[in-house]
Parts: structure tokens; sequence; C-alpha cells
């Protein structure tokens, strides 16, 4: 019955086409997850359907699905099946119930193409086969051997014609069976024949290490990327693509870090970001390509890694990512390409807005623009807007990150990458119907189109995070070695001394789950089913209960859950705050302790877990925090260092280490008076031992750039006096491309 037509009401119903038709005026196209969700309530007619049964029947038990994306579709529904005044409700919402479709569906009755015979038992004998002669006289002897028997048994009363009719049959039945195999091997020989409709994916780039953000001139012979390599600058390459066996032309010099880069439509210059850490400088930079000119055109924000652009269809406006000097957030922002001083305006929301803008696209048409629009690092999504009107309609619900996107063909289609539970996505959405199809295609990310030659060109991308431990005091050097590492990811480790078990993050199950096990990685156990990100868990002091970072069901933020140990189950911390931080716990258990972010501060909050009830702790921006006795919190902000204070102090906090020898935020710990903490140089990172109370720092392992992630945290597990952090081995990623006609 998935594909029957049906009406309810005044509409057609039609499931093959996705689409909905009142009466006989126009056919509405909408996405397949809204038509499912109508076709089962029109099978399960007459009873109230539940919200979850609802959601693991069209989204699956293993798909990453939230409240929000049932909602949304009942919301398209109902807006299509629009009730005139006097009708009864279409989708009806049973509080607390579920839904229920109103109207008695209609299904669509199917002909039989079989005539009906008035004697069954002549039906055999009815059909009306036409068998060439030359067939016919191939029978060999024992065939008529076998029909002269079965003339000698036939009643009198059956004449000359009938027992001919039956031998007729006998000899068609045997070449139309012969027919259907030999069909049968030819269609299967065609099938294994070389599909030229097949897609056909071209690698740009095999080096080691990562090639980034592609950038194909207009007409898609050249390929702009940036190249990075373990202990050396990011610059940014050109690679002939007719001629992928040359060697890339490098065309920046500098120890500086290259990012994101986008052509002009006249294909003249290149425009991309420049961050050198070392002179505290990030400007936008316009290169003329020929002549290898540079013009600085603006500054960028220091802080961050990712700095988007894109450039208007006329070559008059460049859309950045920035931060303005009176701006509260980053944002996107125009440079005006025709002024003489590359005049710069906010486009973004800034002040009263509880979402960021971060990556944009330009319609080849010029009149919208596709945004990239984060609430929260587990929500961010696509929206369309209007530049001329500014009406503002989202695209995709329910995504956790969205890496890069790009129009093809006439304004008519988007494409877009998306990452989830550390795994990488590609979809295309038809802008006229909303309706979203995805792409197999590996590590799909950061896809950009010649806009010309409307080639493809993604960043094929895949990380894998393992578990490492490194033993300390030990009578000889010690080297890091793997706790747990698979294809799947380990991330945000803690230790309790109490249960002698570490919790973590990992997306084993298809989702970033809590999952507990042993020091050395035995006796793995997944501990929720959310469904959903999960992220930085850390126990309570007495080892009952976990705590950790995970969306709203509502897509309004994120909100810190409580996993108990003691009876299994997960509960929702009643916070009067939607953006938190990384959760930690207060010394006697009784508050949450967490960074709040803010439209006029970020700081460390504690909220008590009973009664709800906040206190703020800090007064100078301090992002995590670990109390280390009742009274005293050890913290790290954005200004680079360590710092202590009493929270029933208003004075302002001692600095435990200078930022010069503190430069991280969250790969941190601290146990028995010691900090262990990861340091990042030039080229290398360190793990280092501070004791606060002697002052003195102790390094403890040299390791390559990118071996420790520095946004994950560092635990100390107690028994065995080692540590256990979170290992990225350097990503892989490689450039490739292929044509637009196979995403159509």
């Amino acid at each position: 019955m998935r594909n029957k037509s049906f009406k309810i009401s005044r509409y057609q119903v039609t499931p093959s086409e996705f689409s909905i038709q009142i009466n006989d005026g126009d056919k509405k196209s909408l996405q397949p997850k809204f038509i499912e969700v109508l076709v089962y309530l029109a099978k399960n007619h007459g009873r109230v359907v539940p919200r979850d049964e609802l959601i693991d029947h069209i989204w699956g038990q293993d798909s990453f699905v939230g409240e929000k994306s049932l909602t949304n579709a009942i919301w398209h529904l109902r807006k299509t099946l629009t009730s005139v005044e006097g009708e009864e409700e279409v989708i009806k919402t049973i509080r607390k119930a579920g839904y229920q479709l109103m109207p008695t569906p209609q299904w669509e009755t199917i002909t039989s193409t079989t005539s009906k015979v008035a004697n069954p038992e002549l039906v055999e004998s009815s059909i009306n086969y036409s068998v060439d002669s030359s067939v016919e006289n191939s029978v060999d002897n024992s065939a008529y051997q076998e029909q002269s028997i079965i003339n000698k048994q036939q009643p009198e009363n059956v004449s000359e014609n009938s027992v001919r009719s039956t031998k007729k049959i006998k000899i068609n039945s045997t070449y139309v069976l012969l027919t259907l195999i030999i069909s049968l091997l030819v269609m299967l020989f065609i099938q294994q024949l070389p599909n030229d409709e097949s897609p056909k994916i071209t690698a740009i780039t095999k080096h080691p290490g990562s090639e980034l953000f592609p950038s194909p001139s207009p007409d898609g012979r050249f390929l702009v990327y940036s190249q990075v390599l373990t202990n050396k600058p990011t610059n940014l390459f050109m690679k002939d693509t007719h001629q992928v066996e040359l060697p890339p032309k490098q065309l920046t010099f500098d120890n500086a870090i290259e990012g994101h880069s986008v052509w002009s439509n006249d294909g003249q210059y290149l425009y991309f970001s420049r961050k050198h850490k070392a002179n505290n400088t990030c400007h936008y930079i316009q290169l003329k390509v020929l002549s290898q000119q540079e013009t600085k055109i603006a500054t960028c924000p220091m802080q961050g890694g990712y700095y988007y652009l894109d450039i208007s269809p006329d070559d008059k406006t460049l859309a950045v990512y920035n931060k303005g000097a009176l701006a509260k957030r980053t944002g996107i922002y125009f440079i005006d390409l025709t002024s003489k001083n590359f005049a710069m305006t906010r486009f973004s929301c800034d002040r009263d807005c509880s979402y960021k803008d971060r990556d944009m696209a330009f319609s080849p048409d010029g009149k919208y623009m596709a945004v990239s629009r984060r609430v929260n690092r587990l929500s961010e999504n696509v929206y369309l807007i209007n530049l001329e009107t500014q009406e503002t309609e989202q695209l995709t619900f329910d995504e956790e990150d969205i890496v890069g996107m790009s129009w093809f063909g006439d304004s008519q289609k988007l494409v877009f990458a998306a990452q989830r539970a550390d795994n990488r996505f590609g979809h295309v959405i038809d802008i006229e119907s909303r309706v979203s199809q995805a792409l197999n295609l590996t590590g799909f990310s950061y896809p950009s189109i010649a806009k010309q030659s409307q080639q493809l060109y993604y960043q094929e991308r895949k990380e894998n995070s393992s578990l490492v431990s490194l033993q300390l005091n030990g009578a000889i050097a010690s080297s890091p070695f793997p706790v747990l590492q698979s294809s799947f990811t380990y991330e945000s480790p803690d230790y309790s001394f109490i249960t002698d078990l570490v919790v973590f993050s990992s997306n084993e199950s298809g989702f970033d789950e809590l999952w507990s096990a042993k020091p050395d990685g035995s006796s793995r156990k997944q501990l929720t089913n959310l469904k959903q990100t999960i992220r930085y868990p850390k126990w309570s002091h007495d080892g009952k209960k976990v705590a950790f970072l995970a969306p709203l069901s509502e897509d309004r933020g994120d909100g810190i859950y409580i996993y108990s140990i003691e009876n299994e189950r997960v509960t929702l911390l009643k916070s009067p705050f939607i953006q938190h931080n990384r959760p930690n716990w207060s010394f006697n258990d009784n508050a949450i302790i967490s960074a709040i972010y803010g439209d006029k501060h970020t700081d460390i909050y504690s909220i008590n877990i009973v009664d709800s009830s906040t206190k703020r702790l800090t007064f100078d921006g301090a992002r995590h925090g670990v109390m280390i006795t009742a009274d005293t919190l050890l913290y790290t902000k954005l200004k680079r260092g360590l710092w202590q204070k009493n929270i029933h102090d208003t004075r302002d906090a001692d600095k435990v280490i200078d930022g010069e020898f503190f430069n991280t935020l969250y790969a941190w710990t601290f146990e028995k008076g010691h900090v262990y903490y990861q340091k990042t140089f030039d080229d290398h990172y360190q793990l280092i031992a501070y004791d606060i109370k002697n002052k003195i720092q102790t390094p403890l392992v040299r390791l390559p750039l990118n071996s420790i992630s520095m946004n994950d945290s560092i635990t100390y597990i107690t028994t065995k006096d080692r540590l256990l952090y979170t290992s990225s081995s350097f990503p892989q990623a490689n450039i490739k491309m292929q044509p637009t006609k196979y995403l159509l």
C-alpha cells in the first residue's frame, strides 16, 4: 500500500510522486518524509498514532532525528492540507498522545489486467499462444510418444481439437520458459557492462596530509586549495585539473595560515584569508592570479579557525565571516569591492539574536543567499535569505554541523555537507520543492561548484580519534599507547576512582552516545541510547552520576543531562540557560559548574540540581573550570593562562600559570596538587605537569602536532598513575571532482 494513491477530503495524495493535489488544481511536491508521515497516518486511520511510533517508523531506530523533525513534517502537511471554514481539521493533535488523521482516506482501486474466464477449468486452453512452426517441429519423439499415451487415455467424447490444443500448450509452455531464461541471462549480462551514466569521480589530489577547502576557477580548469602538512605552514596551491599528473603551483609563501578561498566570476582574482599567529594579524586578501599582486582589503578576527567567504555574481560584493570593532559576535559582513577603501557593512544580526551566521553562498542569480546558522556547537542548519526583502526560510532541520555548501544550476539547487557523530554526509536541496536528496559520497565536505563548467569539487575527509594512555614516573621513559582504537571515535574521557571506570563518548552505535570502560579499555558498555550527540561527560565526585552536554529536544540550544549509575536513567538539569559549556561538579555534588554563553557576557555559573538556583562565579570571561576545594575554582579563559579564585570572594582571580606557559582552554586536568596540561609549540606538542604548591613545571613527553585533541579533555588514572587523553590522528583529506549532472 506504500505507493498506493488515496484521497483525503479534497486532496489527492500520490506517494510515488511525493505530491498532493487539491481537486484538479496544481500538484505540490513535498519532502519524501512528509509524505511518509501522511501515508502512515492514513494507514492507521481511526486511531491516535503516538509521536514516538511515527519517529521510529519513518526515520528508523538508527537515524538521527529529534522532536523538531516530526513537528516540522506535521507543520508542512497542515500548511498544504489547509482546511476551509467548516471542514474538520485534517491532522489533529491529541494532547500528550499523538496525531490522528480525521478524514477517512479513500484508497485508489487497482484494476486487474487479467481477464475473467467463464469456465476456470478451461483457463489454460483458452490462452492464445503464437508459436513458430520451426520450434514446434523441433520437439523430440519422446514428446510425441507421451502425447500418444495421453490421447489413448482421453474419453471418447473428447474431440480431436481438444487433444491438439493440449499438445500445443505443452510445446508453447516449453518455449516460453526457454525464452524467459534467455532473457534473464541477457539482462544479467547487460548489467555487467560498463554504464556510461554511472558517476565519474576524479581524484584531483593524492598528497600526504590534508588538502582542504577546494575553490575551482569559473571554467573549472584550475583548482585552488589549502594544504595542511605536519610541522609546515599552511599555504595555498593551484592545480591544473586538465593535467592532474603535474605538480601543483604554490601561490602563497609565508608562515601564516591561508584558509578558504573564492575566485571572482571573471577569473582574474582570488580572495582568501591569512592569519599570522606570530604577528597577531589576520587579513582578507585580494590576489591577482596572473601577476601574483596582493591587496589587503579587510581585517579578520584572530579567534577561530574558519574564515568563510563568497562573492556575488556581479563581482561587486564579497561576503566574509568577520567581527567588527563594535560587534558583540562574529557574523557575515559585506565588503564593497567597487569602493576605494573596500567599505564593509554587517549583514548578520548582532543584538538580541540567539544564533550566529557562519558560512554563506550567493545564488547564481544574486537574489538569495544560503546561510549556515549556528545556535550552538550541537545545532546548525541552512537558511535561505531573500537579499531584497530579508525574508528568511529554514531549509534544513536537526543538523549538527554544516561543513560547506554551494549552488549549481540556475539558482534551483543547493548542495551542502553536514557532519554528525564525526561522520560527514552530502545532500542536495531542490529550492522549488524543498525536497532533499542524500548523496552517496564518503566523507563529503566543503563542496564547491565551478560556475561555468558546473563541475562539483569536494573534500573527502574522515577523522578517527582514539583514547591513549601515558604512564607517568616509570623506571624508563614511556611513550603513549592506545587504549581504545578502531574505525570509530572515542572522545572526552573522564575517570572515577570510586567506580574504577572511564566514561567517554563514542559513535560506535552510529550516534555519539555515553560509554564506560575499564582504564585498560576492557568491559566496554553503552550507557545511553538517546540517538543524539553527547559531549564532555564528567563523573560526580561520589561516582554515582555522570553529567554531559547534549542538544535540547526543542532545538533551542543545548542542555546538561545527568546519567544515574544506580538506576541507569537520564534526566535533564532544569537550567534557566540554553547555551552551556562543558559541565563539571561542585565539590559536594549538589550543583553543576558550567560556563554560560550570553549576549552580555560569558562566565562560569553554578546551577543547583534540586532547585535550579544559579550563582555567577566568575566575572572575567571564564570558559572552563574545576572545583579543587569547596571554595576554590581553578579555571581557564580566552586570555591565556590558568586562574584561581575563591568563589565567595569578589576580588579578582589569581594567576596560577602565565599564558606564556599555559595556552590551552580545555586539554588539562587537576589531580593531587598537580595540573596536567597540553601545550602547543610551533612545531610540536608537549604534555606537562605543574606542581601548584612548589610552582615547578615538568615536561612529560614531546609529541607531533595534531596528535592530541586541543579541544578535548585529559583525565588522570589514579590507580595506575597514568594520563588518559584523546588522540586524533592527522586526517587524510583529498579533493575529488564529479560532474553535477550525476546529482540531478
